[in-house]
């Protein structure tokens, strides 16, 4: 979650170039929340299930086959302009609070 946290200028260092970045933000994303619910699911208290199910509505809905968006939403370029990421990061956000993790970014970020 906390690299869906980054401001998207802060998230293309953390891939090497051959990885899409956007891609894989989310496939990372899946997996870390699939391994969540299947070890602590049960220890999971409303507030943070809900702040899972919220980043995995908006990846999916981002990801439905262009039906809703095209391509462009999934480049490097677009995790720094597209509104769409600034709405991950904000439920990463969230989602990082709900866990109890610390959530204030270097300023300049947004």
């Amino acid at each position: 979650m906390r690299s869906l946290a980054l401001a998207g200028s802060e998230q293309p260092p953390l891939f090497p170039e051959s990885v899409p970045t956007a891609d894989q933000l989310a496939r990372d994303f899946d997996q870390c929340a699939a391994a969540v619910r299947t070890n602590y699911g049960s220890d999971l208290s409303e507030n943070q299930a809900d702040a899972l199910a919220s980043i995995e509505r908006k990846l999916a809905t981002m990801s439905r086959d262009g039906a809703e968006f095209d391509a462009e939403l999934w480049t490097e370029a677009a995790l720094r302009t597209s509104e769409h990421w600034a709405d991950v990061r904000t439920l990463a956000l969230s989602a990082l609070e709900a866990f109890g993790w610390r959530t204030e970014l270097p300023s300049g970020v947004w």
